[in-house]
């Protein structure tokens, strides 16, 4: 939160605390399960008094166009005539370059914050649906009717028995033939190590990020169903996963 304060100033952060407000959400503490809400309403005020659109400067922020790293990884796997999954899509980085291109999308996210956002702001702008969830279950989505589900900064928040479930989860609801993609923190990686040996936490805190090793993954969607599974890495913190649900 202090950093939020010096990054946006008092009159910015009067502006935060009214958005999160306004979508259902209580202000919570560093550290607490959902700290990314914060951040994602610093950046809706911030767009609102300068005009941008917040995932604008959600991309600044996180230095990274989400747009470049979608046409690298996402668009090459699903069509106009798609259903698509997106599991955490946040403030919708990336939900706005993939709405116009499919079908339809099916959001999912953990964050009243986020699903309240998501309806205001993809509004008009193609068909979607958005589920809040406070497990990692997909129940309101059918068995059998997504053709490519995707996560972007999601797992690298998660605990194994988590993703496992998740895993599960996006099996079912794929149909055959379908693709699963996803990033996480990879911790055999130059910069997956880094990242965590300078991540400072207090003896019995937790860090925020989790870390995988390619292998157990891999491993993991096997055990789950999923055939054809490739893990690319580099020097990096992030790997990236895909599989497909078999024929």
């Amino acid at each position: 939160m202090k950093n939020l304060v010096r990054r946006l100033g008092r009159r910015a952060l009067n502006g935060t605390n009214a958005l999160l407000h306004r979508f259902g959400v209580q202000l919570v503490p560093d550290g607490a399960e959902k700290p990314w809400d914060e951040e994602f309403a610093g950046w809706i005020a911030e767009a609102k008094a300068s005009g941008l659109d917040p995932n604008d400067v959600g991309d600044r922020e996180w230095r990274g166009s989400a747009l470049e790293n979608a046409r690298r990884h996402l668009f090459p796997r699903f069509g106009s005539h798609s259903v698509v999954l997106e599991l955490g899509p946040g403030s919708g980085r990336y939900t706005r370059h993939v709405l116009p291109r499919c079908r339809e999308m099916i959001l999912v996210d953990y964050s009243t914050l986020v699903c309240n956002w998501l309806r205001e702001y993809l509004r008009g702008k193609g068909r979607f649906q958005v589920h809040h969830i406070d497990r990692p279950l997909l129940a309101q989505v059918a068995d059998r009717s997504v053709d490519f589900a995707f996560a972007n900064g999601v797992f690298e928040h998660l605990d194994p028995d988590d993703t496992d479930f998740f895993l599960q989860e996006f099996y079912r609801v794929l149909k055959p033939g379908a693709a699963l993609w996803f990033n996480f923190d990879n911790f055999m990686s130059p910069g997956g190590l880094r990242l965590f040996r300078d991540e400072e936490v207090q003896a019995g805190g937790r860090r925020i990020f989790r870390f995988y090793h390619p292998e157990f993954l891999e491993r993991m969607a096997e055990m789950r169903g999923f055939a054809e599974v490739v893990i690319t890495v580099d020097e990096g913190r992030f790997a990236f996963f895909q599989a497909v649900k078999p024929l």
